[in-house]
């Protein structure tokens, strides 16, 4: 049984545990949008652009770019080492692996990117 979790190593309860961070953070921030949303019925587009106006809103969208990467690469990591094995896909299993884990990749690296460009 792991027992270190400050030790930053690759374990599987650490994996675990920044999931369920990661989750957390993108619901509070969908609670936020929401609540936003409700309080000022109906919305127009100054309101919605003034309020992604405010630094801690532009930080916190940022934040939720990281998570809703950091959480869809790990959902696509277990997709592909549960399904993608020699046993179903044959000997193309590995590079086939490889591929969508570099596309998940590139697709997490490219949801950050255009968040910080949209931000600044």
């Amino acid at each position: 049984m792991v027992t270190k979790l400050y030790t930053l190593k690759r374990t599987g309860v650490l994996d675990f545990v920044l999931v369920r961070v990661s989750a957390v953070i993108q619901a509070l921030y969908f609670s936020v949008i929401t609540f936003y949303w409700l309080i000022h019925e109906p919305l127009n587009y100054v309101q919605i652009s003034n309020f992604f106006d405010i630094l801690l809103i532009k930080v916190f969208t940022l934040v939720v770019a990281i998570s809703i990467s950091y959480h869809s690469l790990q959902g696509i990591h277990h997709i592909v080492t549960d399904y993608l094995t020699p046993a179903r896909v044959g000997k193309f299993a590995k590079p086939l692996r490889n591929v969508v884990v570099f596309y998940s990749f590139t697709q997490a690296i490219g949801i950050i990117i255009c968040t910080i460009l949209l931000i600044y």
